[in-house]
């Protein structure tokens, strides 16, 4: 996880491994942290007997354990979250309070809406993979939001944009092109302008750039140069840059620890472990 958390519960020697974030929770802290800050990540599986002995045996929290166990096919999700968090004593009244409103906000929406949410955390979290088969099950199943042009037309631009993160460069023009037909914003045609200048051999139809005013296309070039300009201080190019003036050794070094760190991103992106 990423942060420092303040921790004075018992460390586990096995952590719970929370797969669709691909992040290790080792204790007390954690866990109330990660509950806390992913509500609309955390189903009805999520309470089931790997969570039961990571809080019972590694934990050390037999109570709470017992307590879960009994109540768990009587109480309501948000119902038992708020009880591991009130157990583990890490987050305070108020915060309490916002978390259950959030999770009350979360049992009034449409399973749709819901799943909408829970991708587009996804995506914001970096779980490319996850978030793509999320925004895939919204189109294909059968929800009602689909019959309103703006909502399909919003998945088909956050299907385009996860490709884009995943550098499937014709997929993500793919989608959206169809986001085009539902949404009739500029932001969309302007993406696929950058799409085009990213990687010119993706087929786009030149009729979705038929009606944009010159000066319209010379803005989006504009953009597209500070956003490139700006990429090369920042991420991955700022870290690279840091070790260009080493020394041969430590520049390799350096360099070959960077490829490594940035491999492993990029599996866990995918839903790696």
């Amino acid at each position: 996880m990423s942060g420092m958390l303040l921790c004075r519960s018992q460390q586990a020697a096995e952590p719970y491994y929370v797969e669709e974030l691909g992040i290790s929770l080792y204790t007390g802290e954690e866990l109330s942290y990660y509950i806390y800050h992913n509500a609309p990540l955390i189903g009805e599986d999520f309470l089931g007997e790997r969570l039961y002995r990571f809080i019972g045996s590694g934990l050390g929290m037999e109570n709470l354990e017992k307590k879960l166990r009994k109540w768990a096919d009587q109480a309501e999700l948000s119902e038992l979250l708020l009880v591991i968090l009130q157990d583990i004593h890490y987050y305070d009244g108020d915060e309490l309070y916002e978390f259950r409103e959030e999770m009350n906000a979360l049992t009034r929406m449409s399973p749709g809406r819901r799943l909408l949410k829970k991708a587009d955390m996804l995506f914001a979290r970096g779980r490319y993979s996850a978030a793509e088969h999320a925004f895939g099950s919204l189109l294909e199943g059968n929800y009602p939001e689909r019959k309103d042009p703006g909502f399909r037309g919003l998945l088909w631009y956050s299907l385009g944009m996860t490709a884009a993160r995943q550098y499937l460069w014709q997929e993500a023009a793919d989608c959206l092109v169809e986001a085009a037909k539902d949404l009739h914003q500029p932001e969309v045609r302007e993406s696929l302008w950058q799409i085009r200048r990213i990687a010119p051999d993706v087929k786009i139809p030149d009729e979705i750039f038929a009606d944009i005013e010159p000066s319209a296309l010379a803005e989006w070039d504009a953009s597209f140069s500070r956003i490139r300009e700006q990429a090369r201080s920042e991420g991955h190019a700022a870290d690279a840059a840091v070790w260009m003036n080493k020394d041969n050794i430590r520049r390799a070094c350096g360099l070959r620890e960077l490829v490594r760190r940035w491999k492993n991103e990029y599996r866990i992106s995918l839903g790696g472990i």
